[in-house]
């Protein structure tokens, strides 16, 4: 511990703070100096500086200091949910937090903070590393991307798209003649990324948003034939942008359920969807900057990007430093789903701010609410609506409930009664019971088990198939809810030598964990091993098998970097997935990890059944409890 930053040893002793957050405060500590003649800083300073760095390592943009014990007593909770007893933090609220009061008035007389009584429209960076906002505080960096973010969203909202063709126009009535009736429909959504410079498309899982991007396409396309507009299509990660490449080329050479003019389908068919780090090129020189910024912006008229939930704070702002003055930039994304592991919630905060009808964003955010996926008829849709509305009730009948043609099955279980349950006493039935375990099994025992035996003939094409129409959902890592022990389930009513999990083996799900520019697989793409067929018939090498796009690809295990087993995989894991039937291991109320945000998630996963196993104290307490990231985005977009 730097003798300066003395104060923070009960908070690193307690958990909460480790190298990262001690030695930032004492480098701001030192460029304060001392406070009254001392020659240590104000101590109530050197925890707020560290508070303000811990902030964006949590998901936060900054602290309140009025709600800021507890947010770290949650993070804490939260960081433990796979940890062993003894790894567990200490008691965070009996820590020597300030008074509140008298804390912002210490930051205030402090020559490291600035205070910031209104969004910066044009931040810049100066000597104060800390900005003091009401009562929140941030570090200079987290401050400025925020300003950046409100200022030039605002910026762009204001503004009006004036190059729109009676052609596009035209168009867009043909792609979508049945859609302009109400304000969530398809055709309002590409009207307004038509007619306006920035616009956001929201709506879960099988709400059209795709296909909404798909016809926007198409009309700009039709309406300039001699010069196509430039088209930028990106996403967070390799899986989500090769998602919406095939996508998008799909329904471009299916024609959008019209004749398209000429070129267009191929212009549709041609685009590639990157990630919004390559989109914006990385600089081998620099962490955090890109090729693409504001005096060197992207070369396109027309940016969008998919899977905005996951895009956090810093991200964002780079990427709107670098959209041209001409250009149109469409932001798509479901905000109710689990928010960015980095700092920020840019979409949820985009979408509160624009609830109003007077705010500035009013006009530019379109919530789709027709869902296309799971059909009106199956109660998938009306219990996804429940959790993102926080509606115990309602989604505790709907589950009870359930439906004739078992689309949504319940299988309610007791909360564990003793610790020990959680860890796996081999006196005891595992929790959740073996009535939970038959009724998982019924679930999806047939199609892993179709799986292993067409991998096992080296019918690749079929064993992607079944390996992909089911998947486990879990929020933990560990434990009796979590990942691992549900891998061990599937393995065991699988293979007949217990012991060969720990070897490679046919009918193996597995799901890359890192991208892989040498193969092409990128982090969360499924696959399956299968055992090769030689030309005689004999059985031949096991090769790890992936679908990209039309084709299938088949590697050597040893070639690819990273792959962890994937019958059970967790709800982060899963974001962004589709799986015909989906069962859902809640875990118990009192897991840290229980959120809307987690359930909603893992719910709208399926498309034709979903199965959920948990209590009615867990799945009333995840709908109760939304994810909360601090931020002042809110405001400074109304």
């Amino acid at each position: 511990m730097p003798a300066e930053v003395g104060g923070l040893l009960p908070f690193v002793q307690a958990g909460v703070f480790g190298p990262a957050e001690v030695h930032a405060a004492a480098a701001i500590a030192g460029q304060g100096g001392g406070h009254g003649g001392s020659l240590w800083p104000d101590e109530r300073v050197v925890l707020a500086a560290a508070l303000a760095v811990w902030a964006p390592l949590h998901g936060h943009a900054c602290i309140d200091l009025d709600t800021v014990v507890e947010a770290v007593a949650e993070a804490e909770a939260f960081e433990s949910a796979d940890r062993v007893a003894d790894e567990l933090p200490g008691n965070v609220s009996s820590l020597p937090w300030p008074d509140p009061k008298v804390w912002r008035r210490a930051l205030v007389a402090s020559s490291t903070v600035r205070v910031a009584h209104h969004v910066d429209p044009e931040p810049v960076l100066d000597d104060h590393p800390l900005v003091l906002s009401g009562t929140l505080l941030y570090t200079q960096r987290q401050w400025v991307d925020e300003c950046m973010v409100a200022t030039t969203l605002r910026r762009l909202a204001d503004a009006v798209a004036n190059d729109v063709s009676p052609t596009s126009l035209e168009l867009l009535n043909r792609l979508l003649p049945d859609e302009r009736v109400h304000a969530g429909s398809q055709y309002a959504a590409a009207h307004t990324a038509l007619t306006s410079r920035l616009s956001v498309i929201v709506g879960g899982p099988g709400t059209g948003k795709t296909y909404t991007i798909s016809c926007l396409l198409a009309a700009l396309a039709a309406g300039a034939p001699e010069r196509p507009p430039r088209i930028g299509l990106a996403a967070p990660t390799g899986k989500a942008a090769a998602r919406m490449t095939d996508a998008v080329a799909y329904l471009g050479s299916a024609g959008l359920g019209v004749d398209l003019p000429d070129g267009v389908a191929d212009l549709l068919a041609g685009v590639t969807a990157v990630t919004v780090h390559r989109l914006l090129g990385p600089r081998p020189d620099h962490r955090t900057r890109f090729k693409h910024d504001q005096r060197n912006p992207l070369p396109y008229d027309v940016i969008v990007v998919d899977e905005t939930s996951m895009l956090p704070l810093s991200l964002m702002a780079r990427l709107l430093e670098a959209v041209p003055e001409s250009a149109r930039l469409v932001l798509v994304g479901d905000p109710d789903q689990l928010r960015s592991i980095d700092a920020g919630a840019v979409i949820g905060d985009v979408v509160r701010a624009a609830d109003a009808p007077g705010a500035p964003l009013h006009r530019n955010v379109v919530r789709l609410t027709t869902q296309h996926r799971t059909g009106v008829s199956s109660p998938i849709g009306p219990l996804a609506e429940a959790i993102r509305r926080g509606r115990a009730d309602d989604v505790l009948h709907l589950l009870r409930r359930g439906d004739a043609e078992e689309r949504l099955v319940f299988v309610e279980v007791d909360e564990p009664s003793a610790p020990r349950e959680r860890s796996g006493d081999p006196t005891r039935p595992p929790w959740p019971g073996a009535h939970a375990l038959g009724a998982v099994r019924d679930a999806v025992g047939d199609a892993f088990a179709a799986a292993r035996d067409a991998a096992q003939r080296g019918e690749s094409a079929i064993a992607l198939d079944e390996i992909s129409q089911v998947r486990i959902l879990c929020a933990h890592r560990r434990g009796p809810a979590g990942v691992a022990m549900w891998n061990h389930h599937v393995e065991s009513w699988l293979l007949d030598d217990p012991d060969v999990r720990f070897r490679e083996y046919s009918g193996r799900a597995v799901l890359a964990t890192r991208n892989d520019p040498r193969t092409g697989i990128v982090n969360g793409d499924a696959g399956v091993l299968v055992r090769m067929s030689r030309p005689d018939g004999t059985a031949g090498a096991l090769r790890a098998v992936f679908r990209r796009g039309d084709a299938v690809r088949d590697f050597a295990p040893a070639e690819l970097d990273e792959m962890d087993t994937a019958f059970a995989v967790t709800i982060h894991k899963s974001q962004g997935s589709e799986y015909d039937t989906v069962v859902v291991v809640h875990p118990p109320s009192d897991s840290p990890l229980i959120a809307r945000e987690l359930l909603y998630t893992a719910a709208t996963r399926a498309s034709r059944r979903l199965v959920i196993v948990g209590s009615a104290e867990s799945i009333r307490r995840a709908v109760e409890t939304p994810t909360r990231r601090v931020t002042g985005l809110v405001p400074a977009l109304r």
